[in-house]
């Protein structure tokens, strides 16, 4: 026979995390509050009752499941079988339960909290630009990023949901069946972010994105334009005008991910136009990046406007139509970009294929691929390994030259489209 749980919480806390299920159900009384006790199932699963006596019936009331760390304040003083308590916070609740029952309020009758799955992801997303989750705030565009997908591809279909805690791996399945492949690998990753979360990994239980079955794994892609492909996505980029033409064609020009141009800031362009400078915060890898820039992306970039806001100041992005965040149109400048490509429209393509077509073209240049590899910020290849360790050398001069190089084919691509400019003394 079991003793009763002690009351300090260390000791209870380590006196419930010795049990051990038996064949049979096993309640084990506590020694601090009357009428509280611990119900361990022959699975394994702990769960908290109390014994009280409602309109003069002898009756029981499940107040939640056990967890040694317990709920954060979201759930207040709500009584709920599906939440999650310490031993204090347990005790806490059969009080209320037992003061309740004498009132003559019946605490199995009280509204179950419902934490709306609108106010859980708001929190989440807040949480990530905040302090992020594993102990670091995420990069601003990787949560601008989450808010977008949650507040296209989750939300307009969860509406009916108004307690978190009851999804389950269903839900997440129904809602990924009605979404493109695309948004359903991308709400995919973000539901397994939220899931896994601690404060609600805690309110439900478990995690439950783990029980979903993943949407299956894209293809890689190999597509590369091919020169005239070059030529009309130039031309297109040309007809855009601003913001998103300029843009793609630096994409073309220095092969950089489609964010890291998008999000350009003045700041980090040199005074001279030179050069690109990317912190750590802003690339995929986490590694400072410094990008030279030809004399054609130098045109491309100095006769760009500088928008300004409704005060009449300045902003701080290269790219942007409402002054106070980046460009994020992509889907609208992909559709003007392809219609002005004309017909025959180019074969399935997307922006990404323009970083791969730059580092393709150099290798026909005959660049080495570590100085590719450098100029794409991504060393990996002949470079890598305990190399990689031990070689800081950044290429920079041989990066300017080589994209200056792929500017000179560019140009000499769509002659009749821009100026032949001459190379950097």
């Amino acid at each position: 026979m079991l003793g009763p749980i002690p009351g300090q919480f260390k000791k209870a806390a380590a006196f419930i995390s010795a049990l051990k299920p038996t064949t049979a159900r096993q309640e084990i009384s506590d020694s601090a509050q009357a009428g509280l006790y611990l119900v361990m199932q022959p699975s394994g699963s702990l769960s908290w009752a109390v014994r009280t006596k409602i309109d003069g019936k002898a009756s029981k009331v499940t107040i939640g499941r056990y967890d040694e760390i317990g709920r954060d304040d979201r759930a207040g003083n709500i009584i709920s079988a599906t939440q999650v308590l310490n031993v204090t916070q347990a005790r806490a609740a059969a009080e209320k339960v037992i003061a309740d029952a004498k009132r003559g309020n019946d605490p199995r009758q009280q509204k179950i909290d419902k934490t709306s799955v609108s106010a859980w992801f708001d929190e989440f997303i807040k949480t990530a630009r905040a302090t992020g989750f594993k102990g670091r705030a995420v990069k601003a565009s990787t949560a601008d990023e989450y808010e977008r997908i949650i507040t296209t591809n989750i939300k307009p279909h969860w509406k009916h949901v108004t307690d978190v805690r009851t999804i389950d791996y269903r839900d997440v399945e129904k809602l990924l069946a009605k979404l493109t492949p695309g948004a359903r690998r991308n709400a995919f990753a973000v539901l397994s972010a939220f899931f896994r979360w601690k404060p609600v990994a805690r309110a439900i239980g478990r995690n439950i994105i783990e029980l979903a079955e993943a949407p299956a794994k894209p293809q890689s892609r190999d597509r590369v334009l091919a020169t005239d492909e070059i030529k009309t996505v130039w031309n297109a980029a040309e007809k855009c005008g601003y913001p998103f033409g300029p843009m793609v064609q630096l994409l073309l020009l220095t092969g950089q991910r489609r964010d890291e141009i998008a999000e350009l800031r003045w700041f980090e362009l040199s005074a001279d136009r030179e050069a690109i400078t990317l912190e750590g915060v802003r690339t995929k890898n986490g590694r400072a990046h410094v990008i030279p820039l030809a004399p054609l992306a130098q045109t491309i970039i100095k006769a760009l406007p500088r928008i300004t806001d409704a005060d009449g100041n300045p902003s701080e992005y290269v790219f942007t139509t409402t002054a106070t965040t980046p460009f994020s149109g992509f889907s609208n400048g992909k559709k003007a970009l392809d219609k002005h490509c004309g017909e025959p429209a180019l074969a399935d393509w997307h922006l990404h294929d323009l970083r791969r077509t730059c580092a393709t073209e150099l290798a026909k240049l005959g660049i080495k691929q570590e100085v590719t590899e450098a100029i794409l910020n991504h060393k990996t290849g002949k470079v890598s390994g305990v190399a990689a360790i031990y070689n800081r050398y950044d290429y920079q001069d041989e990066k300017r030259d080589a994209l200056e190089n792929w500017a000179t084919r560019i140009a000499a691509i769509t002659a009749n489209n821009v100026t032949l400019l001459s190379k950097r003394a």
